[in-house]
């Protein structure tokens, strides 16, 4: 497992948000490793297999301050998180390395430290911070990857692709600037149908993410630390008074 921290940043003007207590989300999403032609991008270019497969990544888990846009999942998702909030990724359903059966991944955990109205804001307080925009906002200057670091894969990384993001940026242009509190982008622990089972009674459907419940977070994370190839997890985001 890969893990990575920063420090806090200093902040421009993002949207004010409710305060609200932590709440936890889960969210799947495709890794490189999920086609031919992505695997191919990690072999050729020595990209981590568990990194986000579109041309946008979404979210670009290898940024030291990871955003959450619309333009995977339109209105469905990002607008509904607070700051404090937190997601966990997992990958989808696959056959991920080795001889396993289908199975999933748990990649990530982020969490949400601030609010932007629109792309132009997020993407102005990142170079004050000294950071590149991430590569899912949708601004000047910060173009799509090439087909060839992308999974290759219908229009995920085509102009027609990019042109659906564009149009969702411009319809909802929430971003969110996240922390990593856990990253594991070449080989994460496995979740087994057995996992989701004991943990949720059943397979989430995370074609909208679902909020999960503290309990269910933790129980999660306790069912993959040991099969994690680094030290456990970090504490837990901090829950923030209602």
């Amino acid at each position: 497992m890969t893990r990575r921290s920063a420090a806090p940043l200093q902040t421009a003007s993002p949207e004010a948000a409710s305060p609200a207590p932590g709440r936890f989300f889960l969210c799947s999403y495709w890794p490189l490793v999920k086609t031919l032609g992505g695997r191919r991008a990690v072999e050729a270019y020595g990209l981590p297999p568990y990194a986000n497969g579109m041309s946008r990544r979404e979210p670009d888990f290898e940024h030291a301050r990871p955003a959450l846009t619309s333009s995977s999942r339109g209105r469905g998702f990002v607008p509904r998180l607070s700051v404090g909030d937190a997601v966990v990724f997992t990958t989808t359903k696959g056959r991920w390395g080795g001889g396993a059966g289908a199975h999933w991944r748990l990649v990530a955990v982020l969490e949400v430290t601030d609010r932007f109205g629109t792309h132009a804001e997020a993407a102005a307080w990142y170079q004050a911070a000294g950071l590149r925009p991430p590569g899912n906002l949708v601004v000047d200057g910060n173009p799509p990857l090439p087909a060839p670091l992308t999974l290759h894969h219908g229009r995920v990384h085509d102009g027609g692709w990019d042109a659906v993001c564009r149009e969702r940026a411009a319809a909802c242009g929430v971003v969110l600037a996240c922390r990593t509190r856990l990253l594991g982008l070449y080989d994460p622990p496995a979740v087994t149908q057995d996992d989701w089972l004991a943990v949720f009674g059943g397979v989430p459907n995370t074609r909208t993410p679902p909020q999960i419940s503290e309990a269910q977070f933790d129980r999660l994370l306790a069912l993959t630390d040991a099969r994690r190839a680094a030290p456990a997890r970090p504490p837990r985001p901090a829950r923030r008074a209602a």
